[in-house]
């Protein structure tokens, strides 16, 4: 049962991962390359992105709930770093979201024009990018933390089958 649950564990995050790295590297890259409004391409990334956070706030916590069900055999620090990292997955998830998000929706909306049209010394411009870099950074630490998630339990499910 437990290494079931491994498995379930590691397809969970894996998705996760693999969700985000899809829209970090395929899907925003296309849509500002393709579309004809910057505009345009920032609203389907933000839908698109909204859709994976949905996601999370269903997926963290029950990946977490798994986690922690996992009792560990032998090495109790992997098991509390592996739930560790799944909880603060969910949680920057949340933040990037509830914080971030509505904060660069704000921003969006008080600037009235496309951004690009907006000078690049304009306060509410500089903000948005600020906003945007943190948002990119939570982004690229739920990636690292995934990969570092889905590193654990392989090691896990491999010590497993040396026992």
């Amino acid at each position: 049962m437990r290494h079931t649950l491994l498995i379930l564990l590691a397809a969970g995050v894996g998705a996760w991962l693999g969700a985000m790295v899809f829209l970090s590297f395929v899907v925003a890259p296309a849509a500002f390359a393709i579309l004809e409004s910057r505009h345009q391409a920032g609203d389907l990334v933000a839908t698109t992105l909204n859709a994976l956070y949905l996601a999370a706030y269903i997926l963290g916590p029950l990946l977490v709930l798994v986690s922690i069900a996992i009792r560990p055999l032998g090495r109790r620090r992997l098991w509390g770093l592996r739930t560790i990292l799944l909880i603060l997955m969910t949680g920057s998830t949340l933040i990037s979201r509830e914080v971030v998000g509505t904060r660069l929706f704000s921003l969006r909306r008080a600037m009235g024009a496309a951004i690009q049209s907006i000078p690049p010394e304009d306060p509410l411009r500089l903000q948005f990018q600020q906003w945007h870099q943190f948002s990119v950074l939570l982004m690229f630490c739920n990636i690292a933390a995934a990969a570092a998630v889905l590193c654990i339990l392989s090691l896990e499910v491999f010590r497993e089958g040396q026992g």
